[in-house]
């Protein structure tokens, strides 16, 4: 009886250890095997779970991102209940939440009644990156996007701004972070405008590159040619191309997929035994929805469930990633149904639902490309059958036409192409909008790998996650990095920005005798014919007159070495 007591014991136990187990830590992506030797984190700009629902229909199977579905998460941020690219991102990349528009840097005083009012010194502070972490731990780093890189989401993770659209700004602390793959658009944002380029500072980034040993692309060819050192890709002016638009306006630039192929195998072999980080942005369905334009959401869309596959099938053989794929807000609030459907829904057919989107060739942008300066109703008709397989009216088209000609439209970033999903999605498809703008809700979370979240998270989160999977105490980091100099100095020292018109501000330091400039957006210190790198960048907030450096450079102005 005893034996058999002691028997039943012994089964209870292991049955009791097994459930364990499979509920915790037995697997590669509970979170509690080992601590991650890389991170890649994928975001799809602007979908929410209808976006991911469609797209698996659309594609007739399941998607990748649907086996590692964990959670959700809370995207609002300081100061506002619907979040913008900026904060969001920013909030992923250094585990604080900011104000609207802000690129990691400290939010401003006017918070939701919910967020804590910041205190006055970490206002406007530059906040360290989960990349600037990695980077310094000696791991190999890459962004990828689809968007030129100087924008929002990738601009987060590399750059400290007061405003997104400080785009040259942007640039030039990018190409000074020592980020080992950059593949995107923006080549604009590299060149003066005597080049051609957007650049009112005169300087030529591009001959930065150079000097600093990077090899730079610009087409798919070249991209894939390449097999060792660091690379700057920059595959368009702008932004690249919409993925359903790619082979007729675009054939020579590479894809989501193919960009996240070739960085993550840079990056393993580059990053030896210490491990990589990489960001993965698709860009543009954030711009498919603010367009109400299904057919460019779709492609985008299953072009980033691509690189998820790409990314877990790298974890899923190397055991030593966490991979994490989420969105940064929600855009269009789009839905599968819409007031064509309020007295038919419950007999919702696939094929009603499909069939107007897969008559769609080219994206709402690549219309408005076709109709050209011809801007006729004629012109908007023959353009929108041709690629859309729509017989619409005339008033359609001319309603079409009048969107595009409001007031904003022709503005860079604006959409003037816009018109063609407000007119025509709830008309002639099933899919509902409710804004060309930004919506407030959570969105889903996906991850694998050790250190994986589960649950709904909220958005700061996602940055601490990623820098306690990376080894990054973000504290240390942002005192190693953002110094404030004049309050580091004291009354020994004198700090003064020097803004020469059309070029770059400088940082120039008197400390007891000496002379020092510090270039800003750059990683160099000067003092007389003496140069040093530092290993972050320094950065002037021209809303407040600070100037932060590395605690690197405030070490050498006061003598005590690096």
């Amino acid at each position: 009886m005893k034996e058999k007591l002691k028997t039943n014991r012994v089964f209870i136990f292991l049955f009791v250890i097994l459930v364990l187990f499979l509920a915790g830590g037995g697997t590669a992506n509970s979170g509690e095997a080992t601590k991650p030797r890389n991170v890649i984190i994928l975001i799809a700009d602007g979908c929410g779970s209808e976006q991911y629902t469609l797209t698996r229909w659309f594609k007739g199977a399941p998607l990748s991102l649907d086996g590692i579905l964990v959670g959700g998460v809370k995207t609002y941020i300081a100061d506002s209940v619907v979040a913008d690219s900026a904060p969001t991102a920013s909030a992923y990349a250094t585990g604080f939440r900011t104000s609207d528009n802000f690129i990691s840097i400290g939010p401003k005083e006017t918070t939701l009644p919910n967020v804590p009012v910041p205190p006055e010194e970490m206002r406007y502070r530059p906040l360290a990156t989960v990349l600037e972490g990695a980077r310094l731990k000696g791991k190999a780093v890459g962004i990828v996007a689809t968007s030129r890189v100087s924008h929002a989401t990738p601009a987060a993770y590399m750059a400290h701004v007061p405003a997104r659209k400080m785009e040259n700004d942007i640039m030039e602390q990018a190409v000074h972070q020592n980020i080992d793959v950059v593949f995107g658009g923006g080549k604009r944002h590299l060149f003066p405008t005597s080049a051609g380029g957007k650049r009112t500072d005169g300087k030529d980034l591009s001959a930065v590159l150079k000097q600093k040993g990077y090899t730079l692309v610009e087409n798919r060819q070249e991209m894939l040619s390449f097999h060792s050192g660091k690379i700057f890709g920059l595959f368009a002016n702008s932004h690249m191309a919409p993925e359903i638009d790619r082979q007729e306006f675009a054939p020579n630039q590479p894809t989501l997929e193919e960009m996240t192929v070739k960085a993550i195998d840079l990056l393993s072999r580059r990053s030896d035994k210490n491990g990589f980080f990489l960001m993965v942005e698709a860009s543009e369905p954030d711009w498919a929805d603010h367009a109400n334009d299904p057919a460019h959401l779709m492609s985008d869309l299953i072009q980033f469930d691509k690189a998820v596959t790409v990314a877990l099938e790298y974890a899923r053989k190397n055991g030593d990633t966490l991979v994490i794929a989420l969105s940064d807000h929600n855009t269009g609030g789009m839905s599968i149904g819409n007031y064509g459907t309020s007295k038919s829904y419950s007999q919702m057919k696939l094929d009603r639902l499909l069939d107007p989107l897969k008559k769609m060739k080219l994206s709402s942008i690549g219309l408005w490309i076709k109709v050209g300066k011809e801007r006729t109703p004629a012109k908007v008709k023959q353009v929108v059958k041709t690629y859309w397989d729509l017989d619409i009216t005339d008033d359609e088209a001319k309603a079409i036409l009048s969107i595009s000609a409001s007031p904003g439209a022709s503005d860079e970033d604006s959409l003037p192409h816009e018109g063609f999903g407000e007119v025509l999605s709830a008309k002639y498809t099933y899919i509902g909008w409710t804004t060309h703008g930004h919506t407030g809700g959570d969105v889903p979370l996906f991850a694998y790998g050790p250190g994986s979240p589960r649950g709904l998270v909220d958005g700061p989160e996602i940055g601490k996650i990623t820098a306690d999977a990376l080894g990054i105490n973000l504290d240390n980091l942002n005192k190693r990095l953002f110094v404030e100099a004049a309050r580091a100095l004291g009354n020994d020292g004198t700090v003064v920005i020097d803004k020469p018109a059309d070029a770059g501000a400088i940082v120039k330091i008197e400390y007891q005798g000496k002379l020092f400039e510090l270039p800003v957006n750059q990683n160099i210190l000067k003092s007389g014919n003496r140069e040093e790198t530092l290993e972050g960048v320094v950065v002037y907030i021209p809303n407040t007159g600070k100037a932060y450096l590395p605690l690197q450079a405030i070490n050498i102005i006061k003598g005590k070495g690096k």
